[in-house]
């Protein structure tokens, strides 16, 4: 199968999987993305009450309180999409004299609120549409797009395309990229931003020397959009410069490099600019970031300060790796193999460049070093499961490919099928990962937006009130995807064809 087809293929079949699995979680990014295609405005007064996050600022209307990068980005597509929206998710305010009932299995309080004040301003239906659009058109393809990404990377190092194209799949469903994939998710955006600009940078095929100059403006241009983004993409962004940097001097001496490195700056000025933009005619001061226009009686109390930030707190580092709710070595335990890349240099048998080896390690720890900072990372992150230390994954992950293919095979075909399950169960529950596969391995496989279909089906879709078993979509997924592999693109088939015209002369 050529490489051509290869990645097609795996673009398609990630695609699909992560689809599968989307969630109808509403984050507080996607009541933005509607605003700005459905009216054609940042402020969100319709939504007010809905999110700790979308909050009045005093003399300007309600606002969401966080950087607006993985909105914009996704509002295009929900705005091509608004005419089938308005169809089959329509926005229906129940009438002045009707009463607003509903019914649900569900047993969390603030769901139970959340549903009740979405259902009571006609916007239930309508938020579940754009989060699972947001998720399956937007999140889920740049995801599979990362997997193909990560193929190229690992035939660069020198593995067969078989090798490739199974570590490409264990980065793909053996790690929060998967879990993450579900919802409309800024975090992942900033991991995924980090992942192209980090290869523009280092561009292992060493091709089109020319084009070494567009390379770094798009890099910082996608360095910069990661800050707009989120401000933990500064992290991205800082460390991303630094290695622009490094790069430049190994390769043209200290003051050739510098000022080739600037490039970089220049791509970044752009969206960060747009930052400062967004944040003055938001917030009516463009250098405090939305975070600070927070209510304070949110973070009263619970902080050594009204911000919720300051020196580093050891007990925040240890949670972001072990946490049982969203520590990253219990979600995704298969990077403890990390440490046993360290063996591999000592022998000298890491296909890596030491300069990607040093930047995973220098960006891990600047990354852990910048949420050690945040407080309110130990105090929220439980609510979604793992995510603030997602930037890091596709880097580690070059890092545990390299033990995985030198490792006794037996020994990776159970890590990889263990680290699978376990992140298989965690997409398809979305609760902490002994609770996520005690219920699959229980009551048996779940996904995300069945589950909440069937607690509201007597509101919904009564005849699930009993229950419905997903194994049906499984199947069909998985039929699906055999053809994908097994049919013949119809590139191949011509080059198949010529080839055959060739041997026949």
């Amino acid at each position: 199968m050529s490489a051509r087809g290869i990645q097609v293929r795996l673009f398609l079949t990630c695609w699909i999987v992560y689809a599968l699995h989307f969630s109808v979680f509403v984050t507080r990014e996607t009541y933005l993305m509607m605003s700005l295609a459905e009216r054609h405005t940042a402020r969100l007064d319709e939504y007010e009450g809905l999110h700790s996050d979308l909050a009045a600022v005093p003399g300007r209307g309600v606002y969401l309180l966080n950087n607006p990068g993985v909105s914009l980005a996704a509002a295009p597509l929900y705005w091509i999409a608004l005419p089938i929206m308005n169809r089959i998710a329509p926005v229906r305010p129940p009438k002045p004299v009707e009463q607003v009932n509903i019914e649900t299995k569900e047993q969390r309080t603030l769901r139970i609120k959340f549903l009740r004040l979405a259902t009571a301003r006609g916007l239930d239906l309508r938020l579940a549409a754009a989060a699972g659009f947001a998720a399956v058109f937007f999140m889920a393809p740049l995801a599979a797009l990362s997997v193909v990404l990560m193929w190229r990377l690992f035939g660069h190092l020198g593995h067969s395309h078989k090798i490739s194209l199974w570590l490409a799949l264990l980065y793909a469903f053996a790690t929060p990229i998967f879990f993450r994939s579900a919802t409309l998710s800024l975090n992942l955006l900033v991991t995924l931003l980090g992942l192209a600009a980090f290869v523009l940078l280092w561009w292992p095929a060493g091709t089109r020397p020319e084009l070494e100059k567009w390379r770094y403006i798009l890099a910082g241009f996608l360095g910069g959009y990661a800050v707009l983004t989120d401000y933990s993409g500064a992290v991205s962004a800082a460390a991303l410069g630094l290695y622009a940097f490094a790069l430049q001097w190994r390769a043209k001496k200290l003051w050739r490099g510098l000022r080739f490195s600037l490039w970089y700056l220049v791509g970044a000025a752009a969206p960060v600019s747009y930052l400062l933009y967004w944040q003055w005619a938001c917030y009516g001061n463009p250098w405090l970031p939305g975070q600070f226009y927070l209510p304070k009686e949110l973070l009263k109390g619970l902080y050594a300060n009204d911000l919720g930030v300051g020196p580093p707190k050891p007990i925040i580092l240890w949670d972001l790796l072990f946490d049982p709710l969203y520590g990253l070595l219990i979600f995704a335990p298969i990077f403890t193999l990390v440490l046993y890349h360290v063996v591999l240099l000592r022998r000298g048998e890491s296909r890596l460049p030491k300069h990607v080896v040093w930047f995973t390690w220098t960006f891990f720890a600047a990354l852990m070093l910048f949420l050690s900072c945040i407080y309110y990372t130990v105090r929220h992150q439980w609510q979604d499961g793992v995510r603030y230390i997602v930037p890091a994954v596709p880097f580690l992950f070059l890092l545990v490919a390299e033990v995985m293919v030198r490792i006794p095979r037996a020994v990776a075909w159970t890590v990889g099928i263990a680290a699978v399950t376990e992140m298989w169960c965690l997409a398809m529950v979305r609760e902490w990962p002994l609770d996520s596969i005690r219920q699959v391995f229980v009551t048996g496989p779940q996904l995300p937006w069945l589950t909440t279909l069937i607690k509201t089906a007597a509101q919904y879709a009564p005849q699930l009130e009993d229950g419905a078993s997903p194994f049906g979509l499984f199947l069909l997924t998985g039929l699906l995807i055999w053809a994908i592999w097994r049919a013949k693109a119809p590139w191949e088939r011509m080059g198949a064809k010529a080839e055959h015209q060739v041997s026949d002369r």
